[in-house]
């Protein structure tokens, strides 16, 4: 006689088996960021993003089913690694002057140009093909444009107290406050999670892992200004305080948005990359929301310096 099936895991250990595996791909992405920022050679860091951010693009179009929403991948992906070769090498070594200002407007333009003519050679199919170019222009945007921002970060001229280039202390803050807010609303939330937050978006969702998430973003953030102290002089109490309750919301605001790309195609992740996490878009969706924020805020800051 065979021996009997295995009986179904039980949910603790199910659970448990997820959050290992969160947990050893989260290890191995932060030794990688250690690495990079212990080497602290600016072309590694915009070569990370750069990479980062054409898996992501690879996977935004591999979430659709149809061939015909796939058509113009090849053209975004090209013009995304001439984005970003032309923003973090053109930029550092100041060779493009004001042309760089123009450079989002520009690509934008040029993308579009590119996707009409590329839908040219084939017969159209209603309002199909208009939804074919938009989803094209809107996913070059979302993952390629708004990732983007970390990588911009250390373009600034960031200082620390002592007048050295601290561009890559902000970047890394940013990473931890806002990675440690899908901690808590990971951890929190599969803890003591009940009450659904936006079930129709992201069944998994509560709120408590949503206070959760609010409460690790304030423990990274003011983590971060007291171990880095003067290398983040423009973070200060207060500002740690506001940063920590802003980028807190709009990574979740981040994490809803992929939920909704997802759920919108029927796709539970974006890819298997990384076990426990999912694809790079699930790993990169919250700080697409908060890179921009952050960028904003050290503009502001810088310009009443």
């Amino acid at each position: 006689m065979p021996d009997d099936p295995a009986p179904p895991p039980q949910p603790s250990s199910a659970k448990l088996r997820v959050f290992l595996s969160r947990f050893g791909s989260t290890v191995v992405l932060w030794s990688i960021i250690a690495a990079a920022f212990l080497i602290q050679k600016e072309p590694i860091f915009f070569g990370v993003i750069a990479f980062v951010g054409l898996l992501g693009l690879i996977e935004y179009f591999r979430l659709f089913t149809t061939p015909g929403f796939r058509r113009f991948r090849y053209q975004a992906v090209a013009l995304a690694l001439v984005y970003y070769l032309v923003l973090f090498w053109g930029s550092h070594c100041g060779c493009l002057g004001p042309w760089i200002k123009e450079l989002d407007g520009l690509t934008i333009a040029v993308l579009v140009i590119l996707l009409v003519l590329t839908r040219l050679r084939s017969p159209l199919e209603g309002v199909q093909t208009i939804e074919e170019i938009a989803s094209a222009v809107f996913g070059f945007v979302y993952v390629v444009m708004l990732f983007a921002f970390v990588g911009k970060i250390m373009l600034l001229p960031l200082m620390d107290s002592a007048g050295h280039p601290s561009g890559h202390w902000y970047m890394l803050y940013l990473l931890a406050v806002t990675k440690f807010t899908d901690m808590g609303a990971y951890l929190v939330g599969s803890l003591i999670g009940r009450d659904k937050m936006i079930p129709h978006i992201s069944p998994g969702k509560t709120w408590q892992g949503f206070a959760g998430a609010i409460g690790f973003a304030f423990l990274a953030s003011f983590g971060c200004r007291w171990l880095f102290g003067d290398s983040i002089p423009l973070v200060t109490p207060g500002h740690a305080a506001g940063l920590a309750l802003m980028l807190s919301l709009v990574a979740v605001l981040g994490d809803l948005a992929e939920s909704i790309l997802k759920r919108s195609l029927a796709s539970k992740d974006s890819g298997h990359l990384m076990p426990g996490i999912g694809g790079v878009l699930d790993l990169i969706d919250s700080l697409l929301f908060t890179g921009p924020i952050l960028y904003c805020f050290l503009l502001y800051k810088l310009g009443t310096a």
